[in-house]
């Protein structure tokens, strides 16, 4: 009988001592990759425009932009903005191009914004469908940016 009640206390309160200490903190490797965009927010001025003056001033800058498409000065780059690929050596024909440029690209900032929050999609989404649409209007000779960038000719 004694040795069923020391095999019962033996069974019951002698359990093994587990230690779960480690001579060092557990370290865990988790590789991320992390792609910041920074993106210029059209300015207060612009945001009090509506988007039909918007539409209407790049419909008046239209004729300019193609003729410096056409001779090979600006071309479409792979987010949906013009960009300068050989520079006027008149200085007032670069610096109008230049001021062609910025207008364009800053009403076309202004529309894809507006666009992606009445979508609710990210900005880089809508600039890429705006790129591809302009890559594919882009007529023959003119600069394109492919979406790995590099520049081709149309």
């Amino acid at each position: 009988m004694a040795g069923i009640l020391f095999g019962a206390c033996c069974l019951g309160g002698c359990s093994p001592t587990i230690n779960l200490a480690t001579p060092e903190p557990v370290k865990v490797d988790v590789g991320v990759r992390l792609d910041v965009y920074q993106k210029t927010a059209p300015t207060k001025a612009k945001e009090e425009q509506s988007t039909l003056e918007v539409a209407a001033n790049r419909r008046l800058r239209a004729p300019d932009i193609q003729k410096l498409k056409t001779a090979g000065v600006i071309g479409e780059n792979r987010d949906g903005y013009l960009e300068m690929k050989t520079q006027p050596t008149d200085p007032k024909a670069l610096a109008d191009a230049q001021k062609l440029i910025k207008d364009e690209n800053a009403d076309r900032s202004f529309l894809y914004l507006a666009k992606a929050q009445a979508q609710n999609e990210p900005l880089e989404i809508v600039e890429s469908e705006y790129a591809k649409m302009w890559s594919d209007r882009a007529l023959p000779g003119e600069w394109v940016q492919k979406e790995n960038g590099t520049w081709t000719r149309k």
